[in-house]
C-alpha cells in the first residue's frame, strides 16, 4: 500500500540538535555534582528513553530528577537560535511535500516549545500539524500518535516514522505504521541496526523511502 502520511521526529531527526544537547548537559549536570561527559560514544551509551531513564543512568535521582530537567531546559531554550536543520531536511519536506503526502512531526518535546522551535525555520507550512507532549519530561509519544491516527483518515498501513532512536520504533510498532531510522542522531546507528529495521544516513534517502 503507497504511503500516503509521514510522522517525522524533531530532535536529532529534521533538527540537528545532538552536539548542542551534549553540551547544554554539560553545562547544566555539573551544577547538580554530576561529572560531564567526555565523548559521544558514552552518551550513546547511556541516552534513551523515556529520558528520566537516561537521566538515571546519569546519576540524577528522583529528588532532583525534575530540577535538573527544568535546568536543562533552560538551558537549552537559551540558546536554541543557534541550531540549524539536519543536512537534508528541507529537500526531504519539499520531496514529500510534491508528491502528495501529509507529513506531521510527532514528539515528546512539549507541544508549546515544539510549536515556537518549528516556527523559527520557513518548514511549518509543510505539516498537516505537529503533536507534543504536555510538559518537558520528554516520556513517550505513543499515545498522542495513536490518538491522532484514530482520527486523520489515513491508515496505519499508509503511514510512515521516520525517526533517530529506538523509541520512535518503539512507538511506530505501537502505532501499526512502517518506520524507517536515520544515523547521526541521538543514538548510534549499531544501537539502531538492533531493530531490524532499515538504517538510512541520511533524510532524502528516508524520504525516498515513503516515495
Amino acid at each position: 500500500m503507497a504511503i500516503r502520511q509521514v510522522f517525522w521526529d524533531w530532535n536529532g531527526t529534521l533538527l540537528d540538535d545532538l552536539a548542542y544537547a551534549v553540551d547544554v548537559r554539560n553545562r547544566v549536570f555539573p551544577r547538580f555534582g554530576l561529572p560531564p561527559i567526555d565523548s559521544l560514544e558514552r552518551y550513546y551509551e547511556q541516552f534513551t528513553f523515556p529520558v528520566r531513564l537516561y537521566y538515571e543512568r546519569a546519576g540524577v535521582t528522583d529528588a532532583n530528577f525534575a530540577a535538573v530537567a527544568n535546568a536543562w531546559m533552560d538551558e537549552y531554550v537559551r540558546g536554541f537560535d543557534s541550531l540549524s536543520l539536519r543536512e537534508g531536511a528541507l529537500e526531504a519536506l519539499k520531496r514529500l511535500h510534491a508528491r502528495g503526502i501529509r507529513q506531521v512531526v510527532l514528539s515528546a518535546s512539549k507541544r508549546e516549545l515544539l510549536g515556537d522551535q518549528l516556527s523559527r525555520f520557513p518548514i511549518v507550512h509543510y505539516f498537516d500539524t505537529y503533536l507534543g507532549l504536555g510538559d518537558i519530561y520528554a516520556g513517550s509519544k505513543e499515545e498522542i500518535g495513536l490518538t491522532y491516527l484514530r482520527t486523520c483518515g489515513i491508515s496505519p498501513q499508509e503511514s510512515l516514522m521516520i525517526g533517530d532512536t529506538l523509541h520512535d520504533a518503539e512507538v511506530a510498532r505501537a502505532m501499526g505504521v512502517a518506520c524507517v531510522l536515520v544515523s547521526g542522531g541521538h543514538q548510534s546507528r549499531e544501537t539502531l541496526l538492533s531493530t531490524g529495521l532499515t538504517v538510512v544516513d541520511s533524510l532524502m534517502e528516508a524520504a525516498q523511502a515513503a516515495g
